[in-house]
């Protein structure tokens, strides 16, 4: 069942500082604004439910458009971008599942299903959306997903998607049977038992202070998104044992599998840094955006990325998270895999950007 969380934030958090709002030109409070956003949010990504030219005069003349693929500026070419991939892409049918809107900032996960020139393909992605100040206006909009899962569906470009994934998964998936035979593992870090922590506070009785919920939980997300080879293990207890992780590549479940998949992670990428920029938390979901920079197999990338992370309720336990990043972010620097990463982006900015210079 698709389930929707809705959040129309009226006062300060700790996450955002909101000053008060006045009503707009035509009488309009901070309600109806909210609910607006929340509709433009929603109208942009399902494209199915609205005439895509409608949503234009929401847009910013600076707006900014950024993908794992292409970045694309001012209103003019973005109006030009959306044309050429919706065109390119015109059975797209795209499904918010989880959706917040926190001051300025919408932020939705979706799955969207549809053919890209001919090609059918499935993606789970995220997006943010910023509106400017009391306004209905967009002037930036990000979407986060993997190239991969178009990459995978096309004659040329699934092998490589394919090797990579697979060599990635028998690396730090303990649960993936792997057909290929790796060269020998440097060993596995000793793990320690995990001690007692305010995460152990199931037994702490939060609802006599929610501020103070919301002021841990923003420290927690932030801690596991930044977890690194030195602080994961101490982090482990802000996990459920039912814990479920997700990322373009590996789906994990429960705590027994994510403590070998995190040490086989970080044994692989030691080190691994990521940073987070942009945060919200509202009623228990927290995200941010954020850049990840280390070597995998030693092997240098970079790569942009958000996370959906969810906590227990009324706890600072986490039960579920999403990493949205591009692998090929990663394949881009392995040789034998960058080619194929190049030509599917010359390839897709052919199609749909407009400042793009295409070499065909």
């Amino acid at each position: 069942m698709k389930k929707y969380l809705v959040f129309a934030i009226l006062a300060l958090t700790p996450a955002f500082q909101m000053a008060p709002v006045a009503a707009d030109a035509q009488g309009i409070g901070w309600g109806k604004l909210a609910k607006d956003r929340l509709e433009i949010g929603r109208g942009m990504l399902e494209v199915q439910n609205v005439d895509w030219t409608t949503l234009l005069q929401y847009y910013s003349d600076d707006i900014q458009y950024h993908c794992p693929i292409v970045d694309v500026y001012g209103i003019e070419m973005v109006t030009e971008f959306l044309g050429r991939l919706y065109g390119s892409s015109p059975d797209l049918v795209t499904t918010i599942e989880d959706e917040t809107l926190v001051g300025d900032v919408y932020s939705a996960t979706w799955t969207m299903v549809g053919t890209f020139s001919g090609v059918p393909y499935e993606a789970k992605g995220i997006s943010i959306i910023k509106f400017l100040p009391r306004s209905r206006e967009v002037y930036y909009w990000r979407d986060y997903y993997t190239e991969g899962d178009i990459m995978a569906n096309i004659p040329g470009f699934d092998q490589a998607i394919l090797g990579f994934r697979t060599y990635y998964r028998c690396a730090v998936d303990p649960t993936f049977v792997c057909p290929i035979a790796l060269a020998p593992a440097v060993a596995l870090p000793e793990i320690k038992p995990a001690v007692a922590s305010p995460a152990s506070a199931e037994r702490h009785d939060w609802k006599g202070s929610p501020l103070k919920l919301q002021q841990e939980r923003l420290k927690i997300g932030r801690a596991l998104i930044e977890s690194n080879g030195a602080s994961w293990q101490s982090l482990l207890p802000y996990y459920t044992e039912d814990y479920e992780y997700h990322d373009p590549i590996v789906d994990i479940y429960g705590l027994d599998a994510l403590v070998p998949f995190f040490a086989r992670l970080f044994v692989s990428s030691p080190d691994l840094i990521t940073r987070v920029e942009d945060e919200m938390l509202i009623d228990g979901v927290y995200t941010a955006t954020w850049t990840m920079v280390g070597q995998f197999n030693r092997v240098p990338y970079s790569a942009k990325g958000m996370s959906i992370l969810k906590f227990r309720d009324w706890s600072t336990q986490t039960y579920y998270s999403r990493d949205y990043y591009s692998e090929a972010d990663v394949m881009a620097t392995i040789p034998g895999l960058d080619q194929a990463v190049a030509g599917f982006r010359v390839s897709y900015k052919c199609v749909v950007d407009p400042a793009f210079d295409c070499p065909f």
